[in-house]
């Protein structure tokens, strides 16, 4: 049985990351190890951590200084022991059955190079979110695919880990064009397995999205060949302004016509009244 190494970086999550960890022990596959990251969290998530280290055997790696998601990712995988690698966020959760199955894919599927499954949103907001099978197009222009898949760790490896210049968000976007780029499949289970907490203080997040032109233009320049070879690249890069500009165009003209309407409805009434 292939060993699963379970990644849970952590940065001020206190209050979720014992739901993480528990989910995490409370697997139906049995060889897992899981490897946790306190990084520099100035909360009680250091005491939580070092709590279940000692109860549950779980390696735990301390930051001395907060590092970011990447790093501590990096690290903590640089650090396991297993075959598999499935991280997960300290404020989500996954299903019993998640492990077993997704490394039933790997263990059965050499082609197989990354699964993933469908998530639900609980906390703030509670909703599925439909995941569709992988395909260069959706993959290439949306980071949909959770961070919380599993993948083979010298598969990883080989192609470099997490990068550095996605330090702001959107790293495992990067990850899975990187896997893509270098002949690897996709594979969905189409359960809802993964948890993903929805919160106000989601700050990495907030991060992403205020940042994500930055982080698109990271991909653009890291993976330019992929997107050169897509056919549709230039229509998805300029729909938006190229729409805005159609619609702009549309009502200008409508705009003009009802204002030459208006003055020729006005020359008619001045010739009509001084005729009478």
């Amino acid at each position: 049985m292939k060993k699963v190494s379970i990644i849970i970086p952590c940065y001020n999550k206190g209050k979720y990351v014992k739901d993480a960890i528990e989910s995490a022990l409370h697997q139906t596959y049995q060889n897992i190890e899981i490897v946790c990251v306190n990084d520099a969290s100035t909360d009680d998530s250091g005491e939580i951590l070092k709590e279940f280290s000692k109860k549950y055997e779980i390696k735990l790696i301390e930051n001395e200084n907060n590092m970011g998601v990447v790093y501590s990712r990096n690290c903590a995988i640089e650090a396991s022991s297993g075959d598999y690698i499935l991280p997960l966020d300290a404020d989500d959760t996954i299903e019993p059955s998640y492990v077993e199955k997704a490394a039933e894919i790997l263990n059965s599927r050499p082609d197989i190079g990354v699964v993933y499954c469908q998530y639900r949103y609980f906390g703030k907001s509670n909703r599925k979110i439909i995941l569709p099978n992988v395909t260069k197009e959706y993959l290439l222009y949306s980071s949909c695919i959770s961070s919380c898949s599993m993948f083979r760790r010298t598969d990883f490896l080989s192609i470099g880990g997490y990068k550095g210049f996605m330090k702001n968000g959107c790293e495992d976007w990067e990850l899975w064009l990187n896997f893509y780029e270098n002949e690897f499949k996709f594979y969905l289970i189409n359960e809802y397995l993964l948890n993903y907490r929805k919160i106000k203080d989601k700050t990495r997040t907030n991060t992403a999205d205020n940042d994500i032109v930055h982080i698109k233009q990271n991909l653009l320049k890291e993976h330019l060949n992929l997107y050169l070879s897509d056919e549709n690249f230039i229509d998805k890069v300029f729909n938006t302004n190229y729409s805005l500009y159609k619609k702009y165009k549309k009502y200008k003209n409508l705009f003009n016509y009802t204002i030459m309407i208006s003055a020729i409805i006005i020359f008619v009434l001045l010739i009509i009244i001084i005729w009478s």
